[in-house]
C-alpha cells in the first residue's frame, strides 16, 4: 500500500469485512478503477491531439498535395512504426531535418484522420497503419511487413542523439536512468501502452532531466502536452527551453518515475513505498490533474477502504487521508473523509491519533457532528 508520509503509522492492511460487505468493497473499487481509467485515458487522448494541433515541438513535415503537416517523429515510432520506416525513416537520419516528406497517393482528409488517430485512438490502429503504407509505398517496394522491435531503436542511428552534457554532481547515468522501483504498470489505453514503451527503451530523447542523482531521457513534445508547467518551462522564455538538460529539485526519483509514467502512459497506481500525499502535491505542482485522480483514488482505495464500514487497523488511515486532503485542498475528499467520521464519530473519539490531528480540523469534525445531532433532531 503506498504511504501517505515518511512519519506515518505502519501499512494498513485492509482486512474486507464478510459476505455482502465484502463483495460490494469489490463492486465499488472495480467501478471506481474502471471511471478513472476512461478519465485518465480520454486526457491522455485530448492532451496528444493538441499537441499535433498546436505544432508544439514539432520536429517532421509531411507534405500531401499542398498541404503541409507538421508531426512529432517520437509518437509516429510509438504508434505506427512501419509508416515510419517507410517514409522517415527511409529518408533522413537527422533528428532536425524540417525538410518536408512527400506522401503520395493518399488524400489531404485521408492522411489528416490518419495522424488525428494516431494521436489520440485509444484503440490498435494497426489496420489504418497498413492500408496508408500499401498507398503510399511505391511498387517496386516490396509490401512484407516490417518486424518492429522497439530494442532496435537503441542500435539505430536514427534514433540517436549527440551526447549531452552532463551535469557536475551526477556519476551514476547509466545505471540509473530509469528507477528500479517495480510495480504493477497499467496502462489507461493502448495509445498509453505505446507511449509508455517509447519511454521506457527510450527512443528519440531530447531532453535529460537530472532528479535525486539519476537522469530521465524524455521528448519534450510529450512533457509539454500532458504538463502545463513543463510547457511554460520548455516552451517560453525560462532557460530551460534551450538547454538540453534540466534539473528538478523538492521530489525524489522515485516520485519523478511515478510521475514520468503517468505522463506517457496514464498509469494508474503507485510502488507500495509511494508517498501519495508528497505526489498528490507534485501533480498539483506540475499541472497534472489526471495524476491528483490517480492519487485521490488511491487514498480512498488504500487508507478510506472505499468508506465502506469500519474495518479494523482502518481509523487511523482515514485520518492521515483526512489530513492529507485538507493540505494539498482536495475539497470532496476532505468532506467524505469528515462524513465518514462523524458517521463513526463514537470509534474516533477514543483513538490516540484523533488527539494528534491539528486542531483547525478537530474543531471542524466538532462542527459536523453537532450540526448531524441537530438535524436529525
Amino acid at each position: 500500500m503506498a504511504r501517505c508520509g515518511e512519519a506515518s503509522a505502519a501499512p494498513v492492511v485492509l482486512q474486507g469485512s464478510p459476505g455482502a460487505c465484502r463483495r460490494g468493497l469489490q463492486r465499488k473499487g472495480s467501478c471506481e478503477r474502471r471511471r478513472l481509467k476512461a478519465l485518465v485515458s480520454e486526457q491522455l487522448s485530448r492532451d496528444l491531439l493538441r499537441l499535433l494541433r498546436e505544432e508544439l515541438h514539432s520536429d517532421v513535415t509531411f507534405s500531401v498535395g499542398c498541404t503541409l503537416f507538421k508531426a512529432h517523429k517520437a509518437v509516429l515510432l510509438a504508434r505506427v512504426p512501419d509508416f515510419y520506416f517507410h517514409t522517415i525513416g527511409q529518408t533522413s537520419n537527422n533528428l532536425t531535418n524540417h525538410e518536408p516528406v512527400t506522401v503520395e497517393n493518399v488524400e489531404v482528409s485521408e492522411f489528416r484522420t490518419f495522424l488525428q488517430n494516431v494521436y489520440s485512438s485509444n484503440k490498435d490502429i494497426n489496420n489504418e497503419e497498413e492500408i496508408l503504407r500499401k498507398k503510399i509505398v511505391e511498387s517496386e517496394v516490396s509490401q512484407k511487413k516490417l518486424d518492429f522491435n522497439f530494442q532496435k531503436c537503441e542500435k539505430s542511428s536514427d534514433c540517436a542523439l549527440q551526447k549531452h552534457e552532463i551535469p557536475d554532481g551526477i556519476t551514476d547515468i547509466d545505471d540509473n536512468l530509469i528507477s528500479n522501483d517495480n510495480y504493477e504498470l497499467e496502462p489507461a489505453s493502448e495509445l498509453g501502452e505505446n507511449l509508455l514503451k517509447l519511454y521506457m527503451k527510450p527512443c528519440y530523447p531530447d531532453i535529460d532531466i537530472f532528479v535525486d542523482g539519476k537522469c530521465f531521457k524524455a521528448h519534450r513534445a510529450i512533457l509539454s502536452a500532458r504538463s502545463s508547467y513543463f510547457a511554460a518551462m520548455l516552451s517560453g522564455c525560462w532557460a530551460e527551453s534551450s538547454q538540453e538538460y534540466v534539473t528538478l529539485q523538492g521530489i525524489n526519483h522515485l516520485e519523478m518515475n511515478v510521475m514520468m509514467h503517468f505522463i506517457y502512459g496514464g498509469t494508474l497506481d503507485f510502488p507500495d513505498k509511494a508517498n501519495v500525499g508528497q505526489i498528490l502535491n507534485m501533480a498539483d505542482m506540475y499541472g497534472l490533474e489526471g495524476l491528483k485522480e490517480v492519487a485521490i483514488y488511491i487514498l480512498r482505495r488504500d487508507y478510506c477502504n472505499f468508506f465502506q464500514k469500519p474495518v479494523p487497523r482502518t481509523l487511523v488511515s482515514i485520518l492521515e487521508c483526512l489530513i492529507i486532503a485538507y493540505s494539498v485542498g482536495v475539497e470532496s475528499l476532505f468532506a467524505d473523509c469528515m462524513k465518514w467520521i462523524v458517521k463513526h464519530f463514537a470509534r474516533f473519539w477514543s483513538e490516540r491519533s484523533f488527539a494528534n490531528v491539528p486542531p483547525e480540523i478537530q474543531k471542524s469534525c466538532l462542527k459536523m457532528l453537532i450540526q448531524s445531532l441537530v438535524s436529525t433532531t
